[in-house]
């Protein structure tokens, strides 16, 4: 995911990943606890909060059940850290590849995707940029998706391939345009594109409480690889 999702700035810490973006998604503004340190952790918390102080952005940290160190969790929260977005990794198999669906789905350019992107989204102008300079920072092969509906975007979605997997990033169909198929079409198309790359598994990320997408992506095979959440301060 760091490779397929990179932030615009990284800093690392004594085994702590901190990740800078202009505040654009908390995956891409957020200390990543992977592995272990050897200074005090009341320290090392201080040192990241620090590093968001300095550039106007709240300190966040992204967890998992192999953070490091182990009570890290109970010391945020013992420190006001407040608990945010419950969120799961998801993985599939793509062999063999999802079998063709609504046909409607257009590969377009980059530029005319942000374009659909941002009049679907609607983000603010400092949102818009960092969110373009995030993706062009990929490592991997991009596949920009949309589907229109009487000339005008209704639904997009982003594939990038990273040696032989795929993830699937800013899925999103537009309200009036929900359930009609367009978002399972967009990730199936997408999964046939990354199969023919070679590409043998696919992951996104998604918050649990989101069950319409959960029924989807079940449907093409994704299963839990591993929970998330964050811990923020106020």
């Amino acid at each position: 995911m760091f490779r397929a999702r990179p932030s615009l700035e990284t800093v690392e810490f004594d085994g702590w990943v901190l990740r800078f973006a202009n505040g654009y998604t908390k995956r891409a503004n957020s200390v990543n606890p992977h592995f272990d340190s050897t200074r005090p952790v009341a320290e090392k918390i201080a040192r990241c909060e620090m590093h968001y102080a300095e550039r106007g952005l709240p300190t966040i940290f992204r967890l998992t059940a192999f953070s490091r160190p182990a009570a890290l969790d109970s010391t945020l929260a013992d420190a006001g850290y407040g608990l945010l977005d419950r969120s799961l990794v998801l993985a599939a198999p793509l062999d063999p590849a999802p079998a063709p669906g609504y046909s409607d789905v257009r590969t377009v350019p980059a530029d005319a995707w942000f374009a659909a992107f941002d009049r679907l989204r609607r983000p603010d102008p400092v949102a818009c940029t960092t969110h373009r300079r995030i993706v062009e920072a990929s490592e991997g092969t991009c596949r920009f998706a949309i589907v229109e509906v009487g000339g005008e975007p209704v639904a997009c979605g982003l594939g990038v391939l990273i040696d032989d997997a795929v993830g699937l990033f800013d899925l999103f169909t537009a309200k009036p345009h929900r359930h009609c198929g367009y978002g399972s079409a967009i990730v199936g198309a997408a999964l046939r594109w990354a199969h023919r790359r070679g590409a043998r598994t696919a992951f996104l990320q998604v918050h649990s409480e989101n069950d319409s997408a959960l029924r989807l992506y079940e449907r093409f095979g994704f299963a839990l690889a591993y929970p998330y959440w964050y811990r923020g301060k106020p």
